[in-house]
């Protein structure tokens, strides 16, 4: 090996240059790192599935721990979970619905509120269902992202399903108040 592995930073395939680490193991890795903020130390890789002290042992002249890229990006984690949910394709289909519901509610005059609402909580259980197709109970550490990926599109079309039924519930009776 030519180059250290830096822990933190490192890719898939960079990883893959430890002696015994194979594809399963380093994306193992980088799961752990993610949902964990990174590796304070080397031992912590003795958290992972799979990788026991002697593989530890056998790379730890191999591997560096270097500055972790996702503290330096914790600025623009909110804005970019932020926009992640927004451009999420299940959501814009939720959303989509759930917008054209509201303009038939405001230009037909027919209430579409419990409607809207239902099709928020439709999206929460699809967010759910989503998030735990890539759940593994005999892997639950390392699960625990996807279930959080389903989880932002459950809360997120839920959000928008019920403030879009507030806002045109309180928009018409603030109308009506005013024309009487």
């Amino acid at each position: 090996m030519f180059a250290l592995v830096d822990l933190n930073n490192a890719t898939a395939a960079e990883l893959l240059q430890l002696n015994g680490i194979g594809k399963a193991k380093s994306q193992k890795i980088i799961n752990y790192r993610e949902l964990n903020t990174c590796f304070k130390s080397l031992d912590e890789l003795g958290n992972i599935e799979g990788i026991s002290k002697k593989l530890i042992a056998s790379n730890r002249s191999n591997i560096t721990l270097g500055i972790c890229a996702i503290v330096k990006d914790k600025e623009n984690t909110s804005s970019s979970a932020i926009k992640d949910v927004l451009l999420d394709p299940v959501n814009i289909i939720f959303v989509i619905f759930i917008f054209i519901l509201a303009l038939l509610d405001i230009k037909t005059g027919k209430d579409f509120k419990s409607q809207i609402v239902s099709i928020g909580v439709l999206g929460t259980f699809v967010g759910i269902f989503i998030g735990l197709q890539g759940f593994n109970p005999t892997d639950i550490v390392n699960s625990v992202n996807e279930i959080l990926v389903g989880l932002k599109t459950a809360f997120f079309t839920s959000i928008v399903g019920m403030g879009v039924s507030t806002i045109l519930s309180i928009t018409q009776k603030l109308k009506a108040n005013s024309e009487n």
